[in-house]
């Protein structure tokens, strides 16, 4: 079985203002990593029943807790996770690092946005890589 970086992630549950204050703190610095993905073929209409199962990916599958109230619009799922690592940092403690993302749809293009956004780059990156995989499977 594969491992991917959000075996190692634990649930976090945020307020929506909590949620947004995080995510303005985390811009640029190579922080954020973002692409768009296209609805698989064979997938129905991107709709809120859609979107649900795209909520189940991020909490379920990428092991994030959903920050519902980010949006005024159902075509966005926002969730917050820590990546757990066994590395220690100087005092001895094991590294642990916060993880955001967002997955916008746009129902007429048949596509999603997803970013990530954390302190370290590779984390954004292969948390984002993750993600757009299981969107293509949804």
């Amino acid at each position: 079985l594969p491992i991917v970086a959000t075996c190692f992630m634990e649930s976090v549950t945020l307020e929506a203002g909590a949620f947004m204050q995080r995510w303005k703190s985390l811009e640029g610095q190579e922080r954020e990593c973002q692409e768009i993905v296209k609805a698989p073929q064979n997938a129905s209409e991107i709709d809120e029943e859609y979107m649900e199962r795209i909520a189940t990916i991020v909490t379920d599958g990428l092991k994030f807790g959903r920050c519902a109230g980010c949006d005024p619009t159902p075509w966005t799922v926002s969730g917050a996770a820590t990546f757990r690592t066994g590395s220690k940092d100087k005092n001895g403690n094991n590294i642990n690092v916060g993880c955001l993302v967002r997955v916008e749809a746009n129902p007429q293009a048949r596509a999603f946005r997803v970013t990530t956004r954390t302190l370290h780059p590779l984390c954004s990156k292969a948390v984002k890589n993750v993600a757009l995989v299981s969107i293509k499977l949804a």
